[in-house]
């Protein structure tokens, strides 16, 4: 069984980012899971808004807006807890909201903290999402860069139910609203979340959802697609399952 830290080609010291389509919270969690079984050190944050996790014994929480504060919470709990979530407050709709990027680059620099994990987009749970101004909010110590796409949006219609601001993917697309979500359209908005990203960063993208008919079919002509586009920076894509275990199916090597 391929682990999600194989899959992903995890290294001991690590900023990981997700953005993208519908999954990252799950996928957050998951990989705190993960990797926390390996050693203390894990931190779990976000540079958007999540929602506030459950109570778990695998997970301590933090709420301040005072940078310094957090710090001095994580050097106090970073050996004592698996993995440490951190956030800045709790929002009245039940969101976190989450950390300015500069301070990941603060938190990583601390002794102990050896990977942070950060979901750095939002998509209101939908399989695809186009990135408006200022999104996603990825720190530029970023490592490796998790796109996230829900292998169910393609061939679907073009809207607000499979594509969180489908008005801005009309646009950059150049697509009508209500036109089926292609292959090549599904790539362009992934080329669209990648972008910002640090030149020096790793992007291996997560296709999710490929238990769903004719899904992995589907999932494995998409990678072969994101391989070519992007050859120097894309080098593998995990095809997956996030909602069981193993969460991993397949990795397509470029």
């Amino acid at each position: 069984m391929t682990t999600l830290r194989q899959a992903f080609s995890i290294g001991n010291r690590e900023v990981i980012s997700l953005v993208g389509g519908g999954g990252k919270t799950t996928l957050l969690y998951a990989l705190g899971r993960e990797l926390s079984t390996l050693g203390c050190g894990v931190i779990l944050t976000t540079t958007t808004k999540i929602l506030e996790p459950a109570p778990s014994p695998f997970l301590l929480q933090f709420l301040s807006n005072e940078l310094g504060d957090i710090k001095k919470w994580v050097a106090e709990n970073l050996n004592r807890h698996q993995s440490l979530l951190i956030a800045r407050e709790r929002l009245p709709n039940g969101k976190l909201e989450g950390i300015f990027p500069e301070w990941a680059e603060e938190i990583f620099s601390m002794d102990g903290v050896s990977t942070i994990v950060n979901e750095a987009d939002g998509s209101a749970g939908r399989p695809l999402k186009a990135a408006r101004a200022g999104e996603p909010v990825i720190p530029q110590n970023t490592t490796l860069l998790v796109p996230l796409i829900g292998i169910d949006g393609m061939g679907r219609p073009l809207d607000e139910d499979s594509v969180f601001r489908s008005a801005i993917a009309s646009r950059l697309l150049n697509l009508p609203i209500g036109s089926t979500v292609t292959e090549d359209a599904i790539v362009g908005l992934v080329m669209e979340w990648i972008k910002s990203g640090p030149a020096g960063a790793r992007i291996v993208p997560l296709i999710n959802k490929v238990d769903i008919p004719g899904g992995l079919e589907k999932a494995q002509k998409l990678a072969r697609s994101l391989l070519s586009v992007d050859p120097t920076r894309i080098r593998r894509v995990v095809l997956g399952q996030l909602q069981q275990l193993p969460a991993v199916k397949k990795v397509v090597p470029g």
